[in-house]
């Protein structure tokens, strides 16, 4: 077991920034954000994210249960475990299945922060004093981040889809070769 924290696990298994930027759901939801400019420019777009993920995460975390019990003991111990030092094809979906859900938890927060400040703020207040007349400009630009991670989330239940599909697959492979040989 490594020593380093969770979160850097996590992030090797999923094969760190290379993974993100080489994704089609990154550059999908890149595209999809700046297609859905009209939607996330006006005030209560976050009414979508707070309405629509809890149940995505709750499809999510299903999936992880059943990604979980999935297959055998023979099974989990063929794909598990690291000679090399890289992930295992266990801890590279459980590391999609983190990917999916942190991003699901982040968009849920980052909408709710923006539901909060959505208010008319007096020129006193400390946003304005830091911020001034760009204000605007600021909130657009967390607006759109948020509204970005929000669509990413969306998108990479396909690859948590997929993922339960590959492993699937590997357990039928398995248990046809086991069927064979009896």
């Amino acid at each position: 077991m490594s020593n380093d924290n969770i979160l850097a696990r996590y992030w090797k298994a999923y094969g760190g920034l290379k993974a993100v930027l080489t994704s089609i759901y990154f550059w999908g939801a890149v595209l999809l954000t700046a297609l859905l400019y009209p939607q996330w420019t006006k005030a209560g777009w976050w009414g979508d994210v707070l309405s629509i993920m809890p149940s995505v995460l709750g499809f999510s975390l299903g999936g992880f249960a059943m990604w979980v019990a999935i297959g055998d003991e023979k099974f989990k111990t063929l794909i598990a475990g690291s000679d090399d030092g890289r992930p295992s094809p266990f801890m590279e979906v459980n590391a999609t299945f983190v990917h999916f859900i942190l991003l699901q938890l982040v968009s849920i927060l980052l909408a709710v922060v923006s539901k909060a400040y959505d208010i008319a703020l007096p020129t006193t207040h400390w946003l304005y004093v830091i911020w001034g007349d760009n204000l605007g400009a600021v909130a657009r630009a967390f607006y759109c981040f948020s509204y970005f991670l929000f669509v990413y989330a969306l998108l990479t239940a396909f690859a948590a889809v997929l993922a339960l599909f590959r492993v699937s697959s590997w357990y039928d492979a398995m248990q046809t070769i086991n069927n064979r040989d009896k």
